[in-house]
């Protein structure tokens, strides 16, 4: 393994930035009746692009250049909209105008800390830090507590872990990716979500249906890519320390430092600890585990002459989760999981000075994991290593931006060796492939978007990936864009099912040779209109999944065993969702949605609801902020459609449940108080203190066969008070 490791490293080769200039940096401040304020969270971007960024505590900024575009634009809410023509090398100093003070208010386009982008052939949503810092955000599973698109699942009531849910469907269908780059896979799947800590994100971006083809071909829902923080931050310094009343405990560090005129470094630290047994409905089994983890990340940055810029880093990871039933038991029912990850990154590209803005890049990655596990009794043990490269071409053709080309060559490697009690299964994948991606977009209005991969799987053999995106404004303010593409995916079946060892019943995998894959379809309308000097932001759209080939885990058929094998039928998802977002009062943003699932596959030759999934989902969110930008205060609630429990053959009454689970509802809420270079937060999670009553059947035989973790379907920690404080301080 650690040969596999050193031999990869060696091999590694990078990525690339379109930035190839100084970043452009400055501070905003607002005026309020003559007052000049710094301003927090006031979003930058380039003019016509998705290419943005946030104010810090301190209202400072950075964003990377780009050689075509020279105008910025700032536009923060109860202020008016600025445009900044930028020049080379000047320190910007930008004064936003308060919207009260305007006779005539001029409204653009804003950017809020969580906005859908209308430029894009993509439905996609962008989450900023200022959305981030609604919350707690302690990691990426806890990041869409106030996003409409993503649910956050909980697969079993013993280890902790969460999992997102996209289109209705598990988030082992939707691709995730750090900084472009395929991550969290195989034996990370269970609990890879932890591993991002909140703070280290600069910025997450939500793809929802059939993504480019440029980074692979496993997506089938939608992909997630988070932004961490970066050398050329405006701080060179930030903190963040998080405390609840369950006695977790976080801590957050980001260092920053030039090196020389060309190399500028990077620290990332996270580190995490619950030390408290907590029981809340009395059943000896812990609510939460214990957890340990560190997580440390070095970077480098350097720019080089003529456009080039080289990206590396580590990242080191290592958690410790002890579940179960509470010490002090004889012969307590324990459920240990240790994770070590190692992930190295080094990307490098350049852009050429010429009319068609072309650029190469090469990204390659490297990660290798060690996974040790106890459920009660049941033993699995995983050790994955994972290479990952990826060499772009892209290039505008004639001259002009009206045709576009991407195209490139990948390659995957992916050795995996795990035992499952005392069976074992080693695989070894190599996935060469090749893909092009053509953009026309013959004006403003309309864009057209086909890409197409060939791969080539040494288990499957080849396939291609065929995909299409289609843009159209038919007026001002309004996008309508179409969708369809297909997916594959391997599933890393052990690890993927993982969870389903926290059970009295055997895991056995009836075929684990499946290549899954699917169509997706989608269709959205976003429509913007301005009632004074407020934008409304009204979304509608529906997606369909359609199964081809899929692992299917049947927790039904038989009270000894749980199933996993090939689809036998039909299996699919429809997602129907409208969301609006509106500024009701000066100052006060509102988001409100509803998404109804239809999610069905083929059990036992019959077409069923796909079980512990909800039926459909409100959100309700608002934002507040004073005049002076002080303090802001955060209200989310979701109400949580009911849905399918799996129920077990001939289980005694004792230990049966309901067929079905109602509809519930969740509240939570956060109050934040600015101050020179930083901020102090406290909320509170779950107010109304729902939980799932019996997340663990049998919990008084945690050996006996009906014994089960695995049918969960709401929260298991129940109401929880936290606070937490961010420092900044800024380079210049």
């Amino acid at each position: 393994m650690k040969d596999l490791i050193l031999l990869a490293l060696s091999c590694l080769t990078v990525q690339v930035s379109l930035a190839s200039e100084k970043p452009v940096k400055g501070t905003v401040r607002g005026n309020d009746n003559g007052k000049m304020t710094p301003l927090p969270g006031v979003n930058v971007y380039w003019l016509n692009t998705t290419v943005g960024t946030i104010t810090n505590e301190n209202g400072n900024f950075a964003i990377s250049s780009l050689n075509d575009r020279q105008q910025l634009v700032f536009s923060f809410v109860g202020y008016r909209n600025d445009t900044v023509e930028v020049a080379p090398g000047k320190l910007l100093d930008v004064v936003l105008q308060s919207d009260i003070e305007l006779d005539e208010v001029v409204v653009a386009q804003k950017n809020k800390g969580m906005y859908a982008s209308k430029l894009t052939p993509f439905q996609t949503i962008n989450i900023n830090s200022a959305e981030l810092c609604k919350a707690a955000c302690c990691n990426l599973a806890e990041s869409f507590v106030t996003n409409p698109s993503v649910d956050v699942a909980y697969p079993d009531a013993v280890t902790g872990a969460r999992q997102i849910q996209m289109l209705g469907l598990a988030g082992v269908y939707s691709q995730l990716q750090t900084e472009n780059i395929p991550n969290l896979r195989g034996i990370a799947t269970g609990y890879g979500l932890a591993f991002v800590p909140g703070p280290w994100m600069e910025s997450i971006q939500v793809s929802k249906g059939a993504a480019s083809v440029v980074n692979g071909y496993e997506s089938m829902t939608g992909q997630v890519n988070v932004e961490y923080r970066k050398p050329s931050d405006p701080e060179w310094l930030f903190l963040n320390a998080y405390a609840a009343d369950d006695q977790k405990y976080e801590f957050n560090a980001f260092v920053s430092a030039p090196v020389n005129d060309r190399w500028a470094t990077a620290a990332l630290m996270h580190g995490r600890y619950l030390g408290q047994d907590i029981d809340h409905n009395h059943d000896g089994f812990r609510d939460e585990p214990l957890v340990k983890q560190v997580n440390l990340m070095n970077r480098w940055d350097r720019k080089g002459d003529n456009g080039s810029i080289t990206r590396l880093g580590v990242q080191y990871l290592s958690e410790v989760r002890n579940g179960g039933q509470i010490s002090g038991v004889a012969n307590p029912y324990r459920v240990d999981v240790n994770n070590d990850r190692v992930n190295a990154f080094l990307k490098k590209g350049h852009v050429f000075a010429n009319a068609n803005q072309t650029s190469v890049a090469l990204i390659a990655n490297v990660t290798g994991h060690r996974l040790r596990s106890a459920y009660g009794l049941n033993r699995y043990d995983g050790d994955e290593l994972n290479l990952y490269t990826n060499l772009m071409y892209s290039s505008n053709m004639g001259g002009s931006d009206r045709h576009h080309l991407s195209a490139g060559l990948n390659y995957s490697f992916v050795a995996m060796d795990e035992t499952l009690n005392l069976l074992a299964l080693n695989t070894r994948q190599h996935i060469p492939g090749a893909y092009a991606e053509y953009t026309f977009k013959p004006s403003e209005r309309f864009t057209a978007m086909a890409g197409m991969r060939a791969d080539h799987h040494n288990h499957f053999g080849a396939f291609v990936t065929p995909r299409v995106h289609l843009r159209y404004s038919p007026i001002e303010h309004w996008v309508l864009r179409g969708s369809a593409g297909k997916g594959y995916r391997h599933p890393s079946v052990w690890a993927e099912n993982g969870h389903l060892l926290a059970s009295g019943r055997e895991l056995r995998v009836v075929d684990d040779r499946i290549f899954e894959n699917a169509w997706n379809y989608g269709i959205s309308s976003a429509y913007s209109l301005h009632l004074g000097s407020r934008e409304v932001e009204i979304n509608v759209e529906y997606f369909r999944t359609d199964f081809i080939d899929q692992m299917v885990t049947d927790m039904e058929s038989s009270a000894s065993q749980i199933l996993v094998s090939r689809l036998d039928g039909r299996s699919y998802a429809n997602s129907y969702q409208v969301d609006v977002r509106f500024e009701t009062l000066p100052r006060l943003d509102v988001t409100a949605a509803i998404r109804f699932n239809d999610v069905k596959q083929t059990l036992n030759g019959q077409l069923v609801d796909k079980p512990l999934n909800s039926r459909y989902k409100g959100l309700l969110t608002l934002n507040y902020s004073d005049r002076l930008k002080k303090w802001m205060f955060d209200v989310n609630t979701q109400l949580v459609g009911g849905g399918r429990i799996p129920q077990i053959p001939g289980v005694p009454d004792v230990y049966a449940v309901p067929e079905r689970y109602d509809a519930y509802t969740l509240l939570n809420a956060q109050a934040t108080h600015f101050f020179r270079g930083g901020s102090i937060y406290v909320g509170c999670e779950n107010i109304t203190d729902f939980t799932q009553k019996h997340p663990v059947t049998g919990f008084d035989s945690p050996f006996d066969s009906y014994f089960d973790a695995t049918r969960v379907w709401g929260p298991v920690m129940g109401r929880m008070f936290y606070m937490g404080v961010r420092f900044a301080l800024n380079k210049e």
